[in-house]
């Protein structure tokens, strides 16, 4: 490798003059590729773009788990350690002790920000993507001025359709140590890591399936991940009721409607009572789920009949055994129809005070039985965010395109191909902005993939103000199943303080920058019309003139004082609610609070909020 003072004249000359300046084998011919690739944001030495942060399913999970082992056991060893995705954005970083942490914040090597070769040039995970093996580079082969006082090193790592490049980042004068064999190392260390986590969680439903059959339980399903067995009795069913079995198992995980046992009538016209189970680990993680089943005949004659049971045999007919006189009165004494409704009033109340709740919920069950979605919300509520969050945690190692439809020229290919995958997720951003011509392509790409049983899940954001089917995306409505409504940030201020947070973390980094008390009550009353891409610019503003310490009212922007509008319908049902709550308790805001479904505080602020008077 040449000394550091020839690269730098190398890359002076290749600065004013290209490859044709330098001399033969004067820098390493990977180098000088991704030299030419470099853009030039790069030479300029332009900070890296904040792109924010996609999960990356068991690859980051996994990563983030030896990385950070490796940092806290090795507090001498100088370095950071990272990884960098296959579109070039650093996911995660760990710094050891030593570690030269501010030298990487100024090169804003910080978790959420795109280090590709257009954005910063020449890296070890650049060459590393593009060699598809372990990369060097020293302080002098980097493009970009504010990363030549660093040496990294490279190594791929795959699991599933999830590419990356763990990296190991230390001082360029740091000569010692191999940081290459390193990250070779933990790149190994993490594909072993979800390997053997994949084994726990098989081991541990496998378990539970097998103590259900050792109870005699007739059919047994059991689901890990993407992972799915079907016990023997389970596969005499005709496929039909195997599909309403799986769909259960899926959807009572999904819905956290676990442990209770319930009826099902199953297409083939069996009748059957069923119980899923989740299967947790020591420190109370979800593995799994394992779900067992009888038909009602033989659960009543192994003795185990239920009230869920002898209904089943009544709707059926067979009144075999006498059955109860109904009590009219069991309502008003707080019977079982007393608790059903309190119940569903409990969830209404829920679903009115965190509308963002439900849908999530909704936008769950529709991914999880691979159905299309159109998502339907105000700009910047994060549609897309919620898609692909949904989807890799359903699917850890699916696949995902996204579709700019307002990039979508007349003259442009749809970049749509048949997936390779087993599921794969089509993302469709901004449906509103397509025009005649592309929504026509747009339509004809997708036919074909539509069809694909269960391998294709599309999902379509569109913003609440251009909902019109008459308008070209029109011609696309017909692929989607469900809508869901996402909410905008102003109806989720009980959770304002905590998206707040995270948005701060991930623009922060490693660095130390709190939220005052008094920051969040003016954050949480401001009426937010750019919704949470609006609170990103409100913190990047406030990161950039305070980049340590407690956020503090004065360092907001001053519209951020500006008062909010009149109540919104939504805050109107919301403050009748409140105030019916209050009559109810005669004033308990304790006991109202548990009848609405909200925290105490919540409930406290709502009150000064809405300008509810005192109720005895």
């Amino acid at each position: 490798m040449a000394p550091e003072r020839d690269l730098d004249a190398a890359r002076a000359r290749f600065l004013r003059g290209g490859r044709s300046t330098l001399a033969p084998e004067e820098v390493r011919a990977e180098v000088l590729a991704s030299w030419e690739r470099s853009g030039a944001a790069a030479v300029a030495g332009a900070p890296a773009p904040f792109v924010g942060h996609h999960d990356a399913g068991p690859l980051l999970a996994a990563a983030d788990a030896v990385l950070g082992a490796f940092a806290l056991e090795n507090p001498d060893a100088g370095c950071a350690v990272g990884l960098v995705g296959e579109d070039g954005t650093l996911r995660l970083r760990h710094d050891t002790a030593t570690a030269p942490a501010e030298l990487l914040d100024a090169a804003w090597w910080v978790p959420g920000h795109r280090h590709d070769e257009r954005a910063v040039g020449t890296t070890a995970a650049a060459l590393a993507r593009h060699t598809r093996r372990s990369a060097l580079v020293e302080g002098a082969e980097h493009l970009h001025p504010g990363l030549r006082v660093l040496r990294d090193a490279a190594a791929p790592v795959t699991l599933g359709a999830h590419r990356a490049a763990v990296v190991v980042v230390t001082h360029a004068s740091a000569r010692g140590g191999t940081p290459l064999a390193l990250a070779r190392t933990l790149a190994a260390a993490v594909v072993g890591h979800e390997e053997a986590e994949r084994h726990r969680r098989v081991l541990a439903v496998h378990d539970a399936a097998a103590d259900l059959r050792a109870d005699g339980v007739p059919w047994v399903l059991a689901a890990a991940g993407d992972d799915l067995w079907v016990g023997r009795g389970a596969q005499a069913l005709a496929p039909p009721d195997q599909q309403a079995l799986h769909d259960l198992l899926t959807a009572s995980v999904l819905l956290d409607e676990t442990e209770a046992a319930r009826h099902l009538d199953l297409p083939s016209g069996l009748c059957a009572e069923v119980r899923v189970q989740e299967v947790r680990g020591g420190d109370a993680e979800v593995l799994g789920a394992v779900l067992g089943g009888w038909p009602v005949e033989a659960h009543v004659a192994a003795g185990r009949t239920t009230t869920a049971a002898r209904e089943a045999r009544r709707r059926q007919g067979s009144h075999v055994a006498p059955t109860a006189r109904r009590d009219f009165a069991a309502e008003l004494r707080g019977g079982p129809s007393a608790e059903a409704s309190e119940e569903a009033r409990l969830r209404a109340n829920q679903e009115l005070f965190s509308p963002f709740v439900r849908a999530r919920r909704d936008a769950t069950a529709t991914l999880a039985h691979r159905r299309h979605l159109l998502l339907v919300g105000e700009t910047g509520v994060g549609k897309r965010t919620l898609a692909r969050e949904r989807f890799a945690h359903l699917f850890p190692r699916g696949t995902s395109t996204t579709v700019d439809c307002a990039a979508l020229g007349d003259g442009h290919d749809v970049p749509l191909d048949d997936p390779a995958a087993d599921v794969h997720l089509v993302l469709l951003d901004g449906v509103h902005t397509l025009t005649p011509r592309s929504a026509r392509r747009l339509d004809e790409a997708l036919r074909p993939l539509t069809v694909l049983p269960g391998r294709v899940v599309v999902v379509g954001c569109l913003d609440s103000a251009s909902v019109d089917a008459g308008r070209p995306y029109g011609l696309l409505l017909r692929h989607f199943h469900e809508t869901v409504r996402v909410p905008a940030l102003r109806h989720r201020s009980d959770e304002l303080a905590e998206i707040a947070r995270s948005v701060l973390r991930s623009t922060t980094g490693a660095r130390s920058l709190r939220l005052s008390h008094q920051v969040v009550r003016v954050l949480e009353g401001y009426s937010w019309p750019g919704n949470i891409a609006e609170l990103e610019d409100v913190l990047r503003y406030v990161v950039a003139r305070k980049p340590v310490g407690v956020v503090q009212p004065p360092d907001l922007p001053a519209f951020c004082f500006t008062s909010a509008p009149r109540l919104t319908m939504l805050e109107t049902a919301q403050a009748d609610a409140i105030i019916h709550a209050l009559y109810e308790t005669r004033g308990n805001r304790y006991k109202a609070a548990a009848m609405l479904g909200i925290a105490r505080s919540s409930l406290y602020r709502k009150i000064d909020a809405f300008g509810i008077s005192y109720i005895a």
